[in-house]
């Protein structure tokens, strides 16, 4: 893809940047090796983002149309990674069936990506066995590149809207406060630490929706595709390294922005490395017809006011719930261990549930009887008393809720729960009314380094 840029110049400075608006179109001619680079990476991506489940393009498509459309197309690869998962790896367990997960990393997942790959060599092969007079795809990368673009937009503002207003790390919570440091997974720990400081997670917010707005428009896509590369680096780092279960998503998104710039690496070598004036090209490169900037322009406007403004909306509000509720903690907030139960609430490795953590901000952990933390989600209805609970297994809960004193808790299932699951009795657990971890604050002057 890098022939899509002109060779290296030698000519002097005021002849090598000419205006953006008069550049030539890309060259009509590319190589061999980047014909097959092109068709490769536009069967190969073009794939992941229609069908990775994540961040896509179909999100710019309202009322859950997009979330079906990205269903179907992704339905022959998931299925085949579970049929070739069952036939082929002889999987068994929970692993050996599509379901519900928390992580982008199951086995399907990875056997999934592998399908990708093998289809998309078959498609170049067969693309460049049918596709013998073409020799450059000016047009098809043009909307290849809008695709990726927006793709990749669309994921980094959303990261960075999480982060932007911390919702993705919250505040260390009651369930890790309360956990022997040494049972604590590598990702609570990091989770941990940079929802310890809000500002710090709002900066690196900050930082993914800039990358991300920049990448919609033409004339800045260098820009965030650059700022993307350097982000989404920092994230693959933090999701290998600390066993974050989005280690193929980050991966891609890395792969993505590095394609977006893939058409001005050449002129990046020239500015960076030669030390010699360069004009970037690909952020130019323009369709036959001009009815192609209209619809680019257009398509854009959507994403921005069909996804952007939504999410910065929803991402506002949840976090104002958040603020109110941190404020105004809950009555039931605090620690709850299980004294007994007809039967147990199970988490997702099948164990049963021994405690359940009700967060300040309105979150909730569970603990399972090898002491591992689950997230879950409850609703309280104070009118009717009751309560939904929701683990990572299983149908949401609805149990009316008695308390006979602050300390006891009696949950019930009704309706259609009343029969298939138990009664809880549950205990409050005493905890402290501080933690120096969240006590510490910042420092101007130390000392001496403090440890504990």
């Amino acid at each position: 893809m890098s022939e899509l840029t002109p060779a290296l110049s030698h000519e002097p400075p005021a002849q090598s940047l000419p205006v953006p608006d008069t550049m030539p179109a890309a060259p009509a001619h590319w190589s061999l090796a980047t014909r097959l680079a092109f068709r490769f990476g536009f069967c190969y991506l073009m794939m992941y983002a229609l069908c990775c489940g994540n961040a896509t393009i179909w999100e710019v498509i309202p009322f859950h149309i997009g979330e079906h459309l990205n269903n179907w197309f992704s339905w022959p690869f998931f299925h085949a990674a579970q049929w070739l998962g069952q036939h082929l790896f002889h999987l068994t367990g929970v692993g050996a069936k599509l379901h519900g997960t928390g992580s982008g990393d199951t086995i399907l997942n990875w056997i999934a990506i592998g399908v990708m790959f093998v289809v998309a060599i078959l498609a170049t092969l067969i693309w460049t066995a049918l596709d013998r007079r073409s020799t450059a795809y000016p047009r098809l990368f043009f909307w290849f590149r809008l695709t990726l673009r927006l793709t990749l937009g669309v994921a980094m503002v959303g990261y960075g809207l999480a982060k932007l207003f911390p919702l993705q790390m919250s505040p260390p919570s009651l369930a890790v406060l309360n956990e022997p440091l040494g049972n604590t997974s590598p990702m609570t720990m990091l989770w941990t630490l940079i929802g310890l400081n809000p500002i710090y997670e709002m900066i690196c917010g900050a930082a993914e929706v800039a990358a991300g707005l920049l990448i919609f428009f033409r004339r800045t896509t260098l820009l965030g595709a650059l700022l993307t590369a350097f982000l989404s680096t920092n994230i693959v780092l933090y999701n290998f390294c600390f066993d974050v279960p989005v280690k193929i998503y980050a991966a891609h998104l890395l792969f993505l922005s590095l394609a977006v710039a893939a058409p001005d690496f050449r002129a990046l070598l020239r500015f960076f490395f030669l030390h010699l004036p360069a004009t970037p090209r690909g952020g130019w490169s323009r369709p036959a017809r001009r009815y192609g900037l209209r619809i680019e322009t257009v398509v854009t406007v959507v994403v921005i006011l069909l996804v952007v403004a939504p999410q910065a909306y929803q991402s506002g509000k949840f976090y104002s719930k958040q603020l109110a509720s941190e404020r105004n903690p809950p009555v039931l907030t605090g620690q709850w261990h299980v004294a007994s139960a007809t039967r147990p609430v199970l988490t997702g490795d099948g164990l049963p549930m021994t405690d359940i953590f009700f967060e300040p901000s309105g979150r909730t952990m569970l603990r399972d009887s090898a002491t591992v933390l689950w997230r879950a989600f409850t609703q309280v209805d104070n009118k009717k008393h009751t309560m939904l609970l929701a683990s990572e297994v299983g149908e949401p809960i609805t149990y009316a809720m008695t308390q006979p004193d602050p300390s006891h808790l009696i949950l019930k299932p009704t309706g259609k729960n009343a029969k298939n699951d138990g009664t809880l009795a549950l205990v409050r657990v005493p905890l402290p009314s501080h933690y120096p971890l969240e006590d510490r604050g910042f420092h101007w002057v130390n000392e001496w380094g403090l440890e504990r």
